[in-house]
């Protein structure tokens, strides 16, 4: 597959109208057409009939309030609230990433103006990423004393957020936005278990959603249906990106219900492209943590076998799907976005080689991949665009982007140069993917290859009595700390320190070998890591 190388400040306005002159195709979807005849550009990317009808008199307009982002020279009243200001400047676009998914910047940043435990969220959000960017990233120490705006926004964000909720109970949508905001919160300050609690509330709020629209199929007229839509459009794939993070590390979510597309369908745009994959991914690494220990025990039965078969035909379809769209745009003149199709090919090419080799016990099974390993990490460079004056990697990702494939590359590519492009991509992913950590994943991976490469065979590649089993990623609980760096009585997790995503101290790490071959038994390995 080579196409990827080629390739707030509130204001009370008159709201203008909708446009009614579109086709009837748009309008049926819900979505601004251009107008263009005799095919509208959506349509033509869609692969959609596109038909116009007779025009309609526009409805009479009404006023709404509308949250405006915050101009350069502000009223007096609103340069007081900085959290918001530098949410809005430097952190929603980056947490929305490559897809302008509009989650943050456009969906929390709204509610925000009405909701006070979504504006002090923001706000301590806003004050920790600046004291992990600014201050704990650079200390000697490796960590700093914590602003006590942080967690004064924070008490007062989970404050209002307990009175919202006793006030309207069956109000689903400013909780789950506050539950990814908390997570937010303490994926930045490396907190996994406070975070894996806020991850679960949101999944038991959605499932409790999903068997109430089950037992209610009347819910689109309640007067909530405008709560409903932005969860699906906004809050649901949020999750279902949060869920496949959650999943690598090990934390198995529930399955998220929302609405699919038929599998044959076109895809519609990049978006609904990413959507797609995550689905597929989400079903695929489901059925690896499920394959692999079995695979251990050469347990893999027929079931398995079909299973798995299922899995990667779906992804291939998808991929052909992908190839379908990338024509449209082209030919519509609206090529794709090339680091929004760089991340793609990246999440996909490490699925294909994952779900193809999780039902072998040998290690070896990834050397035949050779090629789909080098093209991920290839696709991974055209992102990162290392040795090209790229800044400091940013603290943070909400989304998957290149910590864990690349991770999974330096620890299955056995070729020599192959892992290590891999393992030099490490230091220019974020800081911190969900609940992974990049500096741990680097030094971690460069510990794999010392040890594997020890024992070479006939085609100078590790023995497969050397190869180091699973995905042994230490989480930020391994961390430890070296004595005479911090106070006798600190403690680690307090919420006056904000500690770095490169923390410094050292990192217990435990390897899984079968040296005495596949049929042997197993050697542990606890090693602890400088970092």
């Amino acid at each position: 597959m080579t196409h990827g190388l080629d390739l707030a400040l509130k204001r009370t306005r008159e709201s203008t109208s909708k446009v009614r002159t579109g086709c009837s195709t748009c309008k049926a979807r819900r979505v601004k057409c251009d107008e263009a005849k005799p095919i509208c550009q959506r349509c033509a990317v869609g692969g959609r009939k596109c038909e116009y009808n007779a025009r309609a008199a526009p409805p009479p307009r009404n006023v709404i309030t509308v949250y405006l982002p915050p101009a350069e020279s502000q009223p007096v009243f609103f340069v007081n609230d900085r959290g918001l200001d530098f949410f809005h400047q430097n952190l929603a676009a980056k947490l929305d990433g490559q897809f302008d998914s509009k989650f943050w910047s456009k969906l929390v940043l709204q509610l925000s103006h009405s909701e006070p435990s979504i504006r002090h969220a923001i706000s301590a959000i806003s004050v920790i990423y600046q004291d992990v960017e600014k201050s704990s990233l650079r200390h000697p120490a490796g960590y700093v004393n914590a602003n006590p705006e942080a967690q004064r926004e924070w008490n007062t964000a989970a404050r209002s957020l307990s009175a919202r909720i006793q006030a309207h109970p069956n109000s689903n949508l400013v909780p789950l936005v506050c539950c990814l905001l908390f997570t937010c919160i303490d994926f930045l300050r490396g907190n996994v278990e406070s975070s894996w609690l806020h991850v679960q509330s949101g999944f038991n709020i959605l499932a409790a959603l999903r068997r109430n629209s089950d037992a209610a199929p009347h819910l689109g007229s309640n007067p909530s249906s405008n709560d409903l839509k932005a969860i699906e459009d906004h809050i649901l794939p949020v999750f279902s990106r949060l869920s496949v993070l959650c999943s690598l590390a090990g934390r198995i979510t529930p399955p998220i219900y929302g609405p699919t597309a038929k599998e044959d369908s076109p895809q519609e745009d990049l978006m609904d492209s990413r959507r797609r994959l995550f689905e597929i991914s989400d079903k695929c690494i489901r059925f690896i943590h499920e394959a692999l220990p079995k695979a251990a025990m050469s347990q893999i039965d027929v079931d398995d076998l079909v299973e798995q078969i299922r899995l990667q035909t779906r992804l291939d379809a998808w991929c052909d799907q992908l190839d379908e769209l990338l024509e449209r745009m082209q030919a519509a003149g609206n090529p794709a976005k090339q680091d929004a199709l760089n991340i793609l090919l990246v999440h996909y090419k490490v699925i294909y080689i994952w779900i193809r080799v999780c039902t072998a016990a040998e290690e070896t099974a990834t050397d035949f991949y050779h090629t789909a390993f080098e093209e991920l990490v290839h696709y991974a460079e055209q992102i990162a665009k290392p040795g090209v004056g790229m800044a400091t990697p940013q603290p943070l990702s909400f989304d998957l982007q290149i910590l864990g494939p690349l991770y999974y590359t330096a620890l299955k590519c056995r070729y020599p140069a192959i892992r290590r492009r891999a393992l030099q991509m490490l230091q220019f992913a974020p800081r911190r993917e969900g609940l992974w950590n990049a500096h741990y994943a680097y030094v971690t991976a460069k510990r794999v290859i010392e040890l594997e490469e020890r024992h070479l065979n006939g085609q100078e590649l590790p023995d497969e009595t050397a190869r180091v089993h699973g995905l042994p990623l230490p989480d930020d609980e391994s961390q430890i700390d070296n004595l005479g760096e911090m106070p006798f009585d600190f403690p680690k997790f307090d919420d006056s320190i904000v500690p770095s995503p490169a923390y410094r101290g050292m990192l217990e790490a435990v390897f899984q070998t079968k040296p005495w071959g596949l049929l042997g038994e197993w050697q542990t390995i606890t090693e602890y890591i400088k970092l």
